[in-house]
């Protein structure tokens, strides 16, 4: 294949993080046309394929489907088929991978450019809702969690090229502002949830490269953390959401009965234990995905639940998983959407030493630990936004290391012959 007949793929990909948040339905139209490019070209290449594709690439269909085996319990069959339409990203994205492998396109490094870009989109979108539109929080093309979350993934993401790719000040430099635009994106977006990675992702970094760091280094990094820190909490609107975060959860032991829709905290809290309620009558396979909004008003209705307002999901995917699809779906989402990439990804970081391919194994991990977290706080899979990211990230960095090995083993193949 010729640049000019993958360029538009590339384009795709490089286009993909900075429309995602920043325009509606930008992601999802970009992603449309890989799949159905995919669909169209990339079947031939599944026989080709490597043990450990075919594993990970049938393990998020296995996810798919035991998730949706809850569809048998589902009353509201209208939201059932909806929030289906968000879990079916996950087997489809098996023509993309296909496409791209076909291709053979080390999509990571244009994705990473993407990256940087965004950043700075991102920056500009948030600064312009906040100081010439005047409102209270960036929302980009969607809402504020979009952004907060969005933005600080490509924060992770970019230090990940920062600590295996970067090579000169100048990479630093650009990697820097970026750091720094998408982390104030983030704060205007007020994200809380999206701001807790950050010390989580500081304590990941530190752990990855421990045999790397020396005492001097390490202390340098947790310098930097905490300066880090001390500007975040600086902000007048981080104070402020984690000034209430803080109150809310005083609150829960000591409030009022009835939980406004208002009070955040409390509304999380109050739907993980309404959570747990719903998933006691459905052990195994839940209520239904679809069904936790017209359970919530059930137990609302019946004086079971303290909320005053019904909710279509949990904001946190492990309780809304739980119990919309119960124990099957639980595990198959934490085994196959989970562990399974990450081990995957960890093997190649453990005996890689290529810098691109260090970059795309601790990029995939650290997509994994980033939507890990994000879900504690957020029911991210029943928003398209966050799950064609994943699943975009997922798709981009690991075809880029089968992409090189592929390309390291026909080196090999052709300097033997």
């Amino acid at each position: 294949m010729t640049l000019n007949k993958t360029s538009p793929i590339l384009l795709i990909i490089f286009l993909f993080p900075i429309l995602v948040a920043t325009v509606q339905h930008g992601g999802s139209t970009l992603f449309a046309l890989l799949l159905l490019t995919g669909l169209a070209l990339g079947w031939p290449m599944w026989r080709s394929l490597e043990v450990w594709e075919k594993k990970i690439l049938i393990g998020f269909l296995i996810f798919f489907l035991l998730v949706s085996l809850s569809l048998f319990n589902t009353e509201n069959i209208s939201s059932g088929i909806k929030k289906e339409g968000r879990y079916v990203l996950f087997p489809l994205m098996i023509p993309t991978y296909l496409l791209i492998k076909k291709l053979q396109l080390e999509t990571g490094k244009i994705f990473l450019f993407g990256l940087i870009a965004a950043s700075i989109v991102l920056f500009g979108q948030a600064l312009y809702q906040i100081y010439v539109l005047h409102w209270s929080r960036a929302i980009g093309a969607y809402n504020s969690l979009v952004v907060g979350d969005i933005s600080m993934l490509a924060v992770i993401l970019i230090v990940c090229a920062l600590i295996t790719v970067a090579q000169n000040w100048l990479h630093y430099l650009i990697g820097v502002i970026a750091i720094v635009a998408a982390l104030s994106a983030s704060a205007m977006a007020g994200a809380r949830g999206a701001w807790i990675l950050l010390p989580i992702s500081l304590i990941w970094f530190m752990w990855i490269k421990r045999k790397f760091l020396g005492v001097k280094l390490t202390l340098l990094i947790v310098l930097i953390g905490i300066v880090l820190s001390f500007l975040a909490f600086s902000i007048d609107s981080i104070k402020y959401r984690v000034s209430t975060a803080v109150l809310g959860y005083q609150a829960i032991f000591d409030g009022p009965e009835q939980v406004s829709a208002t009070e955040s905290i409390r509304v999380r809290v109050e739907l993980w234990r309404n959570s747990i309620t719903i998933w006691k009558a459905h052990p195994l396979f839940g209520t239904g995905i679809g069904d936790f909004k017209t359970e919530l008003f059930q137990s609302i209705k019946n004086g079971e639940s303290r909320l005053t307002v019904e909710l279509a999901h949990a904001h946190n995917i492990y309780f809304d998983t739980l119990a919309t699809a119960g124990l099957v779906g639980l595990f198959g989402m934490i085994i196959f959407m989970q562990i399974l990439p990450f081990k995957m990804f960890y093997s190649f970081w453990k005996k890689e030493h290529d810098p691109w391919l260090n970059f795309y194994s601790l990029s995939g991990m650290t997509t994994i630990i980033a939507f890990a977290v994000f879900g504690l706080t957020e029911g991210w899979l029943a928003r398209k936004p966050f799950v064609l990211t994943y699943v975009m990230c997922i798709v981009v960095f690991m075809s880029s290391i089968a992409v090189v090995k592929l390309r390291d083993k026909e080196k090999v193949i052709n300097h033997e012959s």
